[in-house]
């Protein structure tokens, strides 16, 4: 096969450059706002990435438009030269820590934004769904009932629960109580008590296991504006949190190393290729706005990682400037900055790698194709 002819059959795939831009277009316009009212002179402000294309001078700031389509950038006067007027280097440390911060900032905004348009266009919502034990946390009240992995969940105290959302309300509703779950094992129902957890006790779940859900039926919903925004902010907020806490998750067992792994510029192109297809058959928007601003809500996470290379890690030299009271030397932190992203660059060839030998599941999105 030709690599025209390639192209072409994936060309949903390339769906992923425009998902890039503006993720990271939103990114940097939150530094250009703040810089800008933090009275701080930005040199440019660039779509692309150079060698540019076209270029306009408008009011002391270089509008340009360059040819690698993958991003933006903001070139800010002196970011390490505090004696330079207008400087990002000469402002407060309040200052520049907001305009690092924005960037991430800006991408959680827009993941809001999108989540709630995805609630807003009409989401499948599951009225069935075959729910399954992933697995069963040592010391756990599933473990003590004798909840095995596989084991179908069919109902609590005789009460259908026909999705996971039932499952959880039914289970916080009776924390602390005795409750009954009835299950599917081996061709056999079994009924075994069990005492979910009090909201705010040590371990994971108020039951304690891990669950895969398989939809049966759906039927889509359309939210009101408000409802799809408070929707998305809580969206937006799970999703940062469940990055944050993958760590302990993976201590505790909840979920595998698998499940964890961080996903490169190749399974991201995929994923997006698939919810671009499912857009096209279904007629449906949600699957990429969704993902979009799920990858959204990703990039202001990892970008606020204390690392060298990332605002994170600026953020971090700016704190230790901070209870030092003196800056560190521009030379050394240029220095550290330059290694972290030799490391960065390092670790997304790495995950490329990973990605063709290891390319993600599609996401089923709930919706007949």
């Amino acid at each position: 096969m030709d690599p025209l002819t390639f192209l072409w059959e994936h060309r949903s795939y390339l769906m992923i450059i425009p998902v890039l831009s503006l993720l990271m277009l939103v990114h940097e316009l939150g530094h250009f706002i703040t810089a800008r009212l933090a009275g701080m002179k930005v040199e440019e402000f660039g779509f692309g990435f150079p060698p540019r294309l076209i270029g306009k001078e408008i009011g002391g700031v270089v509008y340009s438009l360059n040819w690698i389509p993958l991003g933006a950038f903001v070139r800010i006067l002196g970011e390490d030269d505090p004696k330079e007027p207008g400087s990002f280097a000469s402002k407060g440390p309040l200052a520049r820590f907001i305009v690092l911060f924005a960037g991430s900032g800006m991408n959680f905004v827009l993941a809001v934004v999108l989540f709630a348009a995805a609630y807003m266009s009409g989401v499948p919502t599951p009225t069935a769904m075959r729910i399954e034990v992933g697995s069963v946390l040592p010391d756990s009240p599933a473990q003590a009932a004798g909840l095995q992995p596989g084991d179908v969940i069919v109902a609590l105290n005789q009460q259908p629960v026909p999705t996971i959302e039932d499952l959880q309300r039914v289970a916080r509703a009776n924390a602390g109580q005795q409750v009954v779950v009835q299950v599917q094992r081996d061709g056999h129902e079994l009924a075994l008590p069990v005492t979910p957890r009090p909201p705010g006790s040590a371990g994971a779940g108020t039951i304690g296991v891990s669950l895969r859900a398989t939809v049966l039926e759906s039927r889509p919903q359309r939210y009101s504006p408000g409802d799809a925004l408070a929707r998305g902010a809580e969206q937006t907020w799970r999703l940062v949190t469940l990055t944050l806490s993958l760590p302990a998750l993976l201590i505790q067992g909840v979920i595998t190393p698998d499940q964890a792994r961080p996903i490169g510029i190749v399974n991201m192109g995929r994923l997006v290729g698939d919810a671009a297809n499912t857009v096209g058959e279904t007629g449906l928007l949600f699957p990429l706005l969704m993902l979009t601003a799920a990858f959204s809500a990703g990039l202001g996470v990892a970008n606020l990682l204390p690392l060298p290379g990332l605002d994170g890690g600026r953020l971090l030299f700016l704190i230790i400037e901070t209870v030092r009271g003196q800056r560190i030397a521009p030379e050394r932190a240029e220095l550290v900055h330059a290694v972290g992203i030799a490391l960065l660059l390092a670790l997304m060839g790495v995950l490329i790698i990973s990605d063709i030998v290891s390319p993600a599941p599609p996401i089923d999105w709930g919706v007949g194709r």
